[in-house]
């Protein structure tokens, strides 16, 4: 098998062990849709990435490695295809899929530290953690921070916003606090106060933690962008020759 073709089989069984616990042949067969045969789960087990019993699919620690490591690359390419680059979400799909494929994973921690270790996709899926999350590696390479860390009269503009609360998304999307969006800070002490688009809103520190913002632009930041810039660059002139 080559080698994308076992990173998009091994990316299927990870999403059904994801959604629904455990994952099997006939599963594996609705959601490959035909595109490489129930009989490459005999070719996966041969390769000791899958232990099949029963139909039921299991991961070896060798398939669950690198399944994970695959998942985590499309995941992170896909903040970085909406916070940096600012395509929409029905864009980013086949290029996340070719970054995948593609990226070492010393790159996916350098993109997951630019984005300050995302926990969720835009999508609201979780991101599962490298080691540079783990480490919480927090390096001069991060271009984003939470607003809880900005000072006073100073503007930032969102990256994004990373809550495993509704209720506080949507808070802040009432008020109209959304990538892409200026806030200056006006107060940090007693409670934080920002200045928003056409409102002033006082929020309290674990929600100012979870709205990232970009930091003031820097030599090594803009670098960094750079080189994913032109990876997305030279992409779509392949895609136009």
């Amino acid at each position: 098998m080559k080698r994308h073709d076992i990173e998009e089989c091994l990316e299927i069984i990870w999403h059904l062990l994801e959604r629904h616990g455990e994952a099997n042949i006939s599963g594996f067969a609705q959601h490959d849709l035909g595109t490489f045969g129930v009989e490459v789960i005999r070719d996966l087990e041969k390769l000791e990435y899958i232990t099949v019993n029963n139909e039921i699919i299991k991961m070896t620690a060798k398939g669950n490695s690198h399944a994970r490591q695959v998942v985590r690359s499309h995941r992170l390419a896909e903040r970085l295809l909406t916070d940096v680059l600012g395509m929409k979400l029905d864009e980013i799909e086949s290029k996340a899929c070719e970054f995948e494929h593609v990226l070492i994973p010393e790159i996916v921690d350098s993109i997951c530290t630019l984005l300050g270790h995302p926990k969720l996709c835009p999508h609201g899926i979780k991101i599962p953690e490298g080691d540079c999350c783990k480490n919480h590696q927090d390096s001069i390479h991060s271009a984003v921070m939470s607003l809880a860390e900005g000072e006073i009269d100073e503007t930032y503009k969102v990256a994004y916003i990373n809550t495993n609360s509704d209720s506080r998304l949507q808070k802040l999307l009432n008020f109209q606090i959304l990538p892409n969006s200026s806030i200056k800070i006006l107060q940090r002490y007693p409670t934080f106060v920002i200045q928003g688009r056409n409102t002033q809103l006082a929020l309290d520190k674990d929600i100012m933690k979870e709205i990232y913002v970009w930091k003031k632009a820097s030599k090594a930041n803009t670098t960094d962008t750079n080189i994913f810039l032109s990876y997305n660059n030279k992409d779509d002139h392949h895609h136009n020759r």
